[in-house]
């Protein structure tokens, strides 16, 4: 097989200081694993934050050091064919409103052009309804949205193959050609939890000791942060004997605090901040948790679902519609509707008194992750590029 040149145009950035560039870890793992398995030269082709860095899950290394090339943009600068010459195939991302223009530039320059996308229409919407109180600035946030997606739809016709993040996305673009559906994580095979510490854990729960509940992600209102402690109330209230870790920042944390001081929840809550993915949340999660609440309002494909999966850690949720798609593929928790927090209650009542039930979708958790590993999804999306690279013009 001849090689082939692919340009990676993610929608996440780099940093720079002095002579070293900063990536997102996440990023970097993905931009390695597709550099082995691709068959020929991989660039990124990524633009350039001023935003203050992540606190945790960065890679830093100098231009010399970089196992592949990298092309770095500034502020507000669009890829141009001058940024694609030698490439066969781009990866585009969909989400990003800079990067519409890509399916019809790669047509003009000959270049095969596949589009990865995450959010669907009503996600977008969601997060603008959430994130402001003004109806006008309400008004123009949808109005903007509306514009944008008829360009990605526009977009969408002229590309050679997308790569859809979760069920929502994949049925929103149902008629794109090349549609390829996956589910996003960061965890490797040998990763996931074991057979052995599976049965270690559950063992806990056979006990009948306190259920251990965990929650990470950003302490923001799209992502339910404010009805987390709202729940831990609420479990309490019932007498259902819990404790909550709750892994994140964001801006609800000083509200969520004042809330846990207020009603008196110190022993059952622990706020713990930001951690390390791999060295402390994965290994936790494994360990010392048996049932994930996500409360999303928004149905985006969170990689969350299938990172805590791979911990063999069942999840209690809202009936987004990520997570509505990912229960309808496979039996690994439970929704309620979405701001059904009395619901969502009732759920973990019953679990606390079957037990077998969380125990049975441990398992199941673990087996669908077992699929759906870092590797492995990666294997299927490079498959599914080669395909369309070395489809005829």
């Amino acid at each position: 097989m001849r090689p082939f040149h692919l340009a990676i145009t993610p929608s996440v950035p780099v940093w720079k200081s002095d002579n070293l560039l900063i990536f997102d870890l996440k990023f970097y793992n993905g931009m390695l694993l597709y550099t082995e398995k691709w068959p020929g030269d991989v660039s990124c082709i990524i633009s350039l934050s001023t935003e203050p860095l992540p606190e945790f899950g960065v890679k830093a290394l100098s231009y010399n050091e970089l196992p592949f090339k990298c092309i770095t943009l500034i502020e507000k600068e669009l890829i141009s064919a001058t940024h694609l010459q030698g490439v066969s195939i781009v990866l585009a991302s969909g989400d990003s409103d800079n990067q519409l223009h890509l399916s019809k530039l790669c047509k003009k320059e000959n270049i095969k052009c596949v589009y990865i996308i995450e959010y669907i229409p009503e996600t977008r919407y969601q997060i603008a309804a959430l994130s402001t109180s003004n109806p006008i600035v309400k008004i123009r946030r949808f109005f903007y949205i509306w514009e944008k997606e008829r360009k990605r739809v526009a977009a969408f016709k002229l590309c050679d193959g997308l790569q859809s993040n979760g069920v929502p996305a994949h049925s929103e673009y149902s008629e794109v050609k090349n549609n390829l559906l996956f589910f996003d994580t960061r965890v490797f095979e040998n990763q996931i939890i074991k057979d052995n510490e599976l049965e270690q854990r559950v063992n806990y729960l056979s006990e009948y000791k306190p259920l251990r509940i965990a929650f990470s992600g950003r302490l923001i209102r799209i992502k339910g942060a404010d009805h987390l402690v709202k729940f831990a109330l609420k479990l309490k209230q019932i007498n259902i004997p819990f404790h909550l870790k709750i892994y994140g920042t964001g801006e609800l944390e000083t509200e969520m605090k004042k809330f846990i001081s207020k009603h008196h929840l110190e022993n059952d809550i622990s706020m713990l901040g930001s951690v390390d993915f791999y060295k402390i949340l994965i290994p936790e999660l494994k360990q010392t948790v048996d049932l994930f609440v996500c409360l999303h309002r928004q149905s985006d494909p969170s990689c969350t679902y299938l990172e805590t999966l791979s911990c063999g850690v069942p999840i209690v949720g809202y009936k987004n519609r990520a997570f509505s798609g990912l229960l309808e593929i496979f039996d690994v928790g439970w929704g309620a509707e979405l701001n059904d927090l009395d619901g969502i209650c009732k759920i973990v009542a019953d679990l606390n008194s079957n037990r077998d039930e969380l125990i049975k979708k441990s398992k199941n958790s673990a087996v669908f992750a077992r699929n759906h590993d870092f590797e492995a999804t990666v294997q299927r999306r490079l498959d599914h590029l080669l395909s369309i690279v070395n489809s005829k013009k």
